[in-house]
């Protein structure tokens, strides 16, 4: 198994990268914009790391005999609780949320809810990356 450390940082460069390349798309699609240009916040590294390493793969252990599809929603409902805690806390303790989401479909600006298929997506992959790496 590989160290949980290492765990760690496997799932900040998972996590990050796969955000980048997401608004990039995002981008892309919106704005039409060719550069392709991708972006995060330092903010979520930690999130990625901590919340991988202690909570996702405590969560995947009990969730690991259920159907793909179960484990698709039940990923995207963590990520949401998990990023909408973060962003109360940072709100209360700096005075603002990194991510901010504007729009009709925002939960206080902490969580946008068309982004459940992303996250649900970004949780199997998390799985997929545990399993590789406690082999």
């Amino acid at each position: 198994m590989v160290a949980p450390e290492i765990r760690a940082l496997a799932y900040v460069g998972v996590g990050v990268t796969g955000e980048v390349i997401f608004t990039a798309i995002k981008a892309l699609i919106k704005k039409h914009d060719l550069r392709l240009q991708g972006y995060t916040q330092i903010w979520v590294m930690p999130l990625y790391g901590i919340g991988g390493l202690f909570l996702f793969e405590w969560f995947q252990s009990l969730i690991q005999y259920q159907n793909i599809a179960v484990r698709f929603v039940l990923y995207a409902l963590l990520i949401f609780f998990v990023e909408y805690v973060a962003g109360f806390v940072f709100k209360t303790i700096t005075g603002q949320c990194p991510w901010e989401y504007k729009g009709k479909w925002n939960v206080r600006g902490y969580i946008n809810l068309p982004h459940l298929p992303f996250w649900g997506a970004v949780g199997l992959l998390f799985e997929l990356v545990h399993n590789y790496l406690i082999r």
